[in-house]
């Protein structure tokens, strides 16, 4: 994308002709800027106004004339908004089409490590910051009710009313950095790690609960015989009527980790389909069978709890736990040692506390500077 093609982008934007997608990601672009900076409004009431036309998408009338607030103020301030934001961003912008800046900002936004928000996105491309919504208060939005619980979960209702034929999903998106607890709308609890997208619908409709995901998510299924709920993850298909279970399933990994905890489950590849038990796991992986082995379910799941629990790792697998938690990128310098790494630490320390404990236990050293992590000897 060219300078001109951004500045054509944000006047269309302004003028209400982008489409869809363009519209999502320039409104999520203020929004970011607008989280993270603090810009000077002419007082906190049009600071206030102007956040609640971002968030609610209504570009069509962010210059109409029965607004209250002086229009030549409301311009310039998000046109200087929109200057500091290009100049930063041009050099990101022309490597990506908006729809894969919108694709990467949910998995890659900044956010201090032991953030509890999500993003959830609307069939109808609506979305919404879930910690922002207000404890106990409902809030409804194209037909269906978000309740904020004061465990700090999201309750999802479904107006029953609504056409059930063809379901729509829903997407929620957690960045690096952060996690979330989740009520589907069955009312299957989820805890998502960080950098995962979970795709659900609207409402579970005909003989299954069908659910896609990328990344990590630990699941307490509602239990239901009659309709098994199942995870798409990754190619690989987990199929439950009841029970509790982590799956792993990351982009940039070459395995599907699925760990039962309580109840039963199969898991198939497309090729073969094993059955685990409790303390069962199984690792599917592209062009290899499927392996059922025993495993550690609380060395799976302590990521729930708040901690990174390593057994036996070696350094490049710890690096991408960090890499995805403190929203950094990591190089190393050949060669390396082949120490291996095992013990708990707390996820919700600083990234220096974590490296320097690292250091203490090996010969491997690292440089952090600039979001950048390099590994070395």
């Amino acid at each position: 994308m060219t300078e001109e093609e951004i500045k054509s982008l944000l006047k269309r934007y302004e003028t209400g002709d982008c489409s869809a997608d363009e519209r999502a990601w320039v409104e999520h672009w203020l929004r970011s800027r607008f989280r993270s900076l603090n810009w000077d409004w002419k007082d906190s009431e049009q600071r206030n106004r102007f956040k609640v036309l971002i968030k609610t998408g209504v570009d069509n009338q962010l210059f109409a004339p029965e607004k209250k607030w002086n229009v030549v103020l409301m311009r310039a301030g998000i046109a200087a908004c929109l200057l500091l934001c290009l100049g930063s961003l041009f050099w990101y912008l022309i490597r990506q089409s908006p729809s894969d800046a919108i694709a990467r900002f949910y998995i890659e936004e900044a956010v201090t490590p032991g953030s509890n928000t999500a993003r959830l996105t609307l069939p109808n491309n609506e979305t919404v910051w879930l910690d922002q919504v207000p404890t106990g208060q409902p809030v409804e939005i194209d037909g269906i009710e978000l309740i904020r619980l004061a465990d700090g979960s999201i309750q999802y209702l479904v107006d029953e009313s609504l056409p059930s034929e063809r379901p729509r999903n829903n997407t929620i998106s957690i960045p690096r950095g952060a996690n979330y607890r989740f009520m589907l709308p069955d009312g299957t609890a989820v805890w998502l790690n960080s950098a995962t997208t979970l795709v659900f619908p609207m409402a579970f409709v005909g003989d299954e609960r069908l659910v896609s995901l990328t990344g990590e998510a630990y699941f307490e299924v509602a239990k239901n015989p009659e309709k098994p709920f199942k995870v798409i993850a990754n190619g690989t298909e987990i199929t439950v009527t009841g029970t509790r279970f982590n799956v792993m399933a990351y982009g940039d990994e070459q395995r599907v980790v699925t760990t039962l905890v309580e109840g039963g489950l199969d898991v198939g590849d497309g090729s073969a389909t094993v059955r685990l038990s409790p303390g069962q796991q199984a690792v599917t992986s592209k062009g290899s069978p499927t392996v059922k082995k025993s495993a550690d379910a609380e060395l799976a799941i302590a990521w729930v709890h708040g901690d990174f629990l390593f057994e036996d790792l070696d350094i490049r697998t710890i690096m991408k736990y960090v890499e995805r938690w403190y929203n950094v990128d990591v190089v190393y310098q050949e060669p390396l040692p082949s120490k291996r790494f095992g013990g708990t630490y707390t996820r919700n320390k600083g990234i220096q506390d974590l490296l320097n404990h690292l250091e203490s236990l090996s010969e491997i050293r690292f440089k952090l500077a600039e979001g950048r992590v390099t590994v070395m000897k």
